[in-house]
């Protein structure tokens, strides 16, 4: 089924607020890492071949302390419909790659032993023969009802089925991974002989869509693989990849076009994607925005014309570059593919700024601002990913949705990164309080580098919660909220036991970081209304993020 953070689509209309009701999950940070971005953004440039130079002076403008994009071709990762019915490819392996040929055939369909598999359901099937891929052999497949086999374990999980999915984890082989439900109709079944063993989806739709998808893939003893797609296949899927997979992003990653492959070969992963939304290249922004002004920013701030942020997202925060130790997040850098040298840290997509309501603390998404999502997406560049250490072992308690959050459950104090400020009633019983998302707690700021550990107090979170329904450590947060459970107390000596100490120190590392805000015209001329609009944001949040932590940092918010 969908992700459980999937977000009803708001109508983007300039100056209409959007619904009080707060969305199970709004914020997409931890749902597509910044290397996946440069993965989508390679994709992106392999498909649609050179583009043309343009004046930087004009593709870059400026209008007061706004820096203004316009997209030539460049900047976007538009819709891409499913192109592959009727289609066969083969998968050959060749002197430590693989090879991709077009070979089509004819889809057999609902043949073999059927597979009782539900909605985000994964089975292991023994195979007839042992089966080589990518220098291991193995004797069983895990089938996966979302259009996919893997080898050592199943997924079954419903988190997003994009280019990240199918290149981390378990090695894979996806002739469609999607969001599919065999729960709903058509079967999974798989059939096999000394020589092929062959996995069929027949008329199976895709979770919540009355389509029906038929598609195979064949698993040859020569180490072969044969993806085939029958030519009723649906043409619209809502985020999906195509592709083979070492596992744990081994070799990185070769984009293909399977529909017309040409001899596609990598010692990686070979993927293709598809999605039903436009989506901003991330990467391609930021190479834009560097052509054209200095390498002198943390975190670059980008707002668009029209709604680029993807399916069930309002906004996010990706991490480009991280060298800060103790804060639960290891060392990398893709800084020099998002066209910086080594000073970018953090790219903020807010979205289209229509969506946001002109009194930037008016209330939208239940009980955020404007104000609130910008310092909530600020502070990701730390938060939230810290562990604490009990009894000998390192426990995620303290995180919620997508183990990028506080838990619902936990006393951050009012956090911008979500978490509850709660009171604790006694015998018990403990109740959320009125005030949350409105500053960063004093872990935050440890977090951050602005507190010394012996300026954390102890906090708590709440262990088996009772007393709620459909409310869980993934749950945004909520106020007046009265639940059971147990009280567990945890001092910064433990998340430090669990994280290692914060390098540069907490309280030393520099309290001021500089922003550059970014405008992106996509399909249109730049409109002077949101560029005001979104520089009256910008005026705003230096007292703003000032005062969510206590007058110990500080941000820049002017062009160089």
């Amino acid at each position: 089924m969908r992700r459980t953070s999937a977000l009803v689509a708001f109508a983007c209309a300039v100056s209409t607020p959007l619904a009080a009701a707060p969305p199970p999950g709004w914020c997409g940070t931890g749902d597509r890492t910044a290397l996946e971005s440069l993965w989508l953004h390679q994709e992106e440039r392999a498909r649609r071949g050179p583009v043309r130079a343009s004046d930087v002076r004009a593709a870059a403008e400026r209008v007061g302390e706004i820096a203004v994009l316009r997209d030539e071709g460049d900047l976007a990762l538009f819709r891409k419909d499913f192109d592959l019915q009727g289609v066969g490819v083969t998968i050959s392996p060749q002197d430590g790659t693989y090879v991709v040929t077009r070979t089509d055939r004819a889809v057999a369909g609902g043949t073999g032993t059927r597979l009782g598999l539900g909605d985000d359901d994964t089975t292991v099937v023994p195979l007839p023969f042992a089966f080589p891929f990518h220098g291991r052999t193995w004797s069983e497949v895990h089938v996966n009802s979302d259009g996919n086999l893997t080898f050592g374990q199943g997924d079954g999980a419903s988190t997003a089925r994009d280019i990240g999915r199918l290149v981390n984890g378990p090695p894979r082989i996806a002739p469609l991974l999607a969001d599919l439900d065999p729960s709903a109709g058509g079967s999974v079944t798989h059939a096999g002989d000394g020589a092929r063993f062959t996995v069929t989806w027949t008329q199976v739709p895709q979770f919540g869509i009355g389509d029906a998808n038929t598609f195979e893939v064949t698993l040859r003893a020569d180490g072969a693989i044969e993806f085939a797609y029958a030519s009723t296949m649906a043409t619209s899927l809502s985020t999906a990849a195509t592709g083979v997979a070492p596992g744990e992003a081994l070799n990185g990653v070769t984009p293909v076009d399977f529909s017309n492959p040409g001899g596609a070969v990598s010692a990686g992963a070979l993927a293709e994607t598809f999605r039903d939304n436009d989506e901003l290249d991330t990467a391609a922004v930021a190479r834009k925005f560097y052509a054209a002004y200095p390498d002198d920013y943390m975190q670059l701030v980008v707002f668009t014309s029209r709604r680029m942020a993807g399916s069930g997202t309002f906004a996010f925060e990706q991490t480009v570059r991280n060298e800060i130790a103790g804060i639960g997040s290891g060392a990398f850098d893709y800084s020099a593919e998002y066209g910086s040298g080594g000073r970018l840290e953090s790219f903020l997509l807010m979205d289209t700024i229509g969506k946001y309501p002109d009194d930037f603390a008016s209330r939208l998404l239940g009980d955020q601002s404007a104000l609130s999502i910008l310092a909530h997406e600020t502070g990701h560049r730390w938060l939230a990913l810290a562990r604490f250490e009990e009894a000998g072992r390192v426990s995620g308690e303290l995180l919620g949705r997508q183990s990028a959050h506080w838990s619902f459950f936990m006393d951050s104090n009012g956090s911008h990164l979500e978490g509850n400020e709660i009171s604790d009633l006694g015998g018990g019983q403990f109740r959320t309080g009125v005030d949350h998302s409105a500053r960063y707690g004093e872990l935050d700021q440890y977090l951050m580098g602005l507190r010394r550990p012996d300026e954390v107090p102890p906090f708590f979170f709440v262990r088996s919660p009772t007393g709620l329904v459909g409310t869980t450590a993934s749950t945004g947060p909520g106020a007046g909220v009265t639940f059971g459970g147990t009280r567990v107390d945890v001092t910064i000596g433990q998340v430090i036991a669990a994280l290692g100490e914060r390098t540069p120190p907490a309280g030393e590392a520099p309290v001021s970081h500089r922003q550059a805000w970014i405008y992106v015209a996509i399909g249109v001329e730049p409109d002077a209304a949101q560029i005001a609009k979104i520089d009256r944001l910008r005026q705003l949040f230096p007292d703003y993020y000032a005062r969510s932590t206590d007058g110990r940092a500080s941000v820049s918010v002017t062009l160089e």
